[in-house]
């Protein structure tokens, strides 16, 4: 009963905190004019409820009937990182890690342990939300036992502090991938909404104006001038073995899908040409006399691209980096796989793409260089894509799950590996410089990045082009299609330090696995 009493109060106070993102999420929606915005503010306290559901199912299922939760009115004082609701009555309710706040309350300092419920670490995540001096209807925060009566809370007062509005479901989700089996075994809600998430489905210019409701101007600007590593923090782990509807990893080879009959697919695949402007007509990946033909991968049903020179499809990327780099009009010309020295002649790579610009007389006036970066594979993609190759007609739905080392996208190797390196030495040189960079890269890659400190067009120095491959039909086939899907605008300083920042684990962990070590 000891576990069980934690158990539901832990969930009986995330309800509760839920119910309050509900009712500010709902009261920011009443006083929004735009329809769209409203509605995504409303998609968002939708979810907020729909956690509150699944948290008094799990509340019933741990007491093996109906639970009422009831707070215990207790006082907690403000802990330092945590930012505080002011009400009228100068009572603050502080948005605490749920779990260690309620036993706190109620007078038990035991903290749960491993036996049962896991400790809730430290949020992680990167601040999403920057809420400063934001008015707080007086329904959304009602008065408890204990306080005196209110009929209305002041405007919260906060201090120039940092508040996530997607922090609890991030922590949920952060518990759910430590201890999948005990969470999903008592109801615990898996990943959900984020304002973050929904906020990208708006329009760049929806977006700017969603984000001013949630985020007063000037307190994001004011934070990134006092620190940027606070706000660098890791994004979730990735979900692993989430298999595609095919029952094998290729979703594109030399260009088309495994099941495109046609002649024209037919003819790529026998002679590995690649179709996406290739320094040569051949594909080259891997190796020039029997290269790896695999453009994109499948990866929670989505294709997830994984060979740079997929991006060149169209030039797409080409038009896209003008827009940022020059002004409309300006005639220009692309180059590829330029070379770039440092100041002692030692080479700092070669740059994908270098966009040229010239004034009417035909004379260069400016340049910026794209950089194009494709996730690299974990497991094995050439054994499958050999034996697709084998026979593609008859070998095109084949079923590759019982094998051994299935290929998924590793975007931590890619990002520590290549795009890192990248930006430390191409990238600082360009910066140096005053040139503009902009990297173009897929969704599913771009999402698992630190949260960047992004800024407006005009004042940016990097802009990420970002990609997804979007299935479309051509008669009685369907092929991939290269399109757009955001653009994010950041400085170039910032966005190394996110990208290059640590997050140690307490050295006292470390130190218990060296004796282990040592006895073997």
């Amino acid at each position: 009963m000891f576990i069980n009493k934690d158990l539901l109060d832990f969930f009986g106070s995330m309800t509760e905190i839920k119910k309050r993102k509900r009712d500010v999420f709902n009261a920011l929606a009443a006083d929004v004019d735009d329809p769209e915005i409203k509605g995504v503010l409303q998609e968002i306290s939708k979810s907020e409820q729909q956690h509150v559901d699944q948290l008094q199912q799990s509340m019933n299922l741990v007491n093996g009937r109906p639970y009422a939760y009831s707070r215990q009115p207790a006082a907690p004082k403000p802990s330092p990182g945590f930012s505080t609701f002011q009400t009228s009555n100068e009572r603050p309710i502080t948005a605490q890690q749920p779990a260690e706040a309620e036993m706190v309350e109620n007078g038990n300092a035991q903290k749960p342990t491993s036996d049962g419920m896991p400790d809730v670490p430290e949020n992680p995540f990167k601040i999403d939300v920057v809420l400063d001096k934001l008015p707080i209807p007086d329904d959304v925060v009602p008065a408890e036992d204990g306080d005196a009566p209110s009929n209305q809370l002041q405007p919260t007062s906060f201090e120039p502090s940092i508040f996530k509005a997607a922090e609890v479901e991030q922590r949920e989700e952060n518990i759910g991938a430590a201890k999948p089996a005990r969470q999903n075994s008592i109801g615990l809600p898996g990943q959900s909404l984020s304002v973050k998430s929904i906020s990208r489905s708006l329009t760049f210019e929806k977006r700017e104006k969603f984000e001013q409701i949630l985020n007063p101007i000037g307190t994001i600007k004011k934070a990134q001038q006092t620190d940027y590593i606070t706000l660098f923090q890791p994004t979730l782990p990735q979900k692993q073995n989430s298999m595609n509807t095919f029952s094998h990893p290729l979703a594109e080879v030399f260009g088309f899908t495994t099941t495109d009959p046609s002649s024209k697919a037919n003819r790529y695949r026998s002679h590995r040409h690649c179709p996406f402007n290739n320094k040569v007509p051949n594909c080259t990946k891997e190796q020039t006399k029997n290269p790896l033909g695999v453009c994109s991968i499948f990866y929670e049903d989505r294709p997830v691209i994984t060979c740079p020179i997929r991006f060149r499809e169209d030039w797409l990327i080409t038009d896209d980096a003008a827009s940022f780099f020059f002004k409309e009009g300006v005639r220009w010309s692309s180059l590829t796989e330029v070379k770039l020295t440092d100041a002692y002649g030692k080479s700092a790579g070669d740059i994908d793409v270098v966009l040229v610009a010239y004034d009417e007389n035909g004379k260069m006036v400016d340049f910026g260089v794209i950089e194009i970066q494709a996730a690299f594979i974990s497991g094995d993609v050439r054994d499958p894509f050999e034996f697709y190759m084998k026979n593609p007609k008859g070998h095109s739905l084949m079923d590759w799950t019982a094998q051994s080392n299935y290929p998924q996208p590793d975007f931590v190797s890619a990002t520590r590996e290549s795009l890192v390196p990248q930006l430390i030495f191409k990238g600082s040189i360009l910066n140096s410089w005053n040139k503009k960079m902009a990297v173009a890269i897929n969704r599913s890659y771009f999402d698992t990045l630190p949260n960047l400190v992004t800024v407006q067009k005009e004042d940016a120095e990097m802009a990420w082009l970002i990609y997804d491959l979007e299935l479309v039909s051509e008669g009685d086939k369907e092929r991939y299609q290269l399109r757009k899907s955001d653009v994010v605008y950041t400085k170039f300083q910032p966005t190394l330090a996110a990208l290059t920042a640590s997050y140690p684990d307490e050295v006292e962990h470390f130190m218990k696995l060296l004796p282990e070590l040592a006895d073997k």
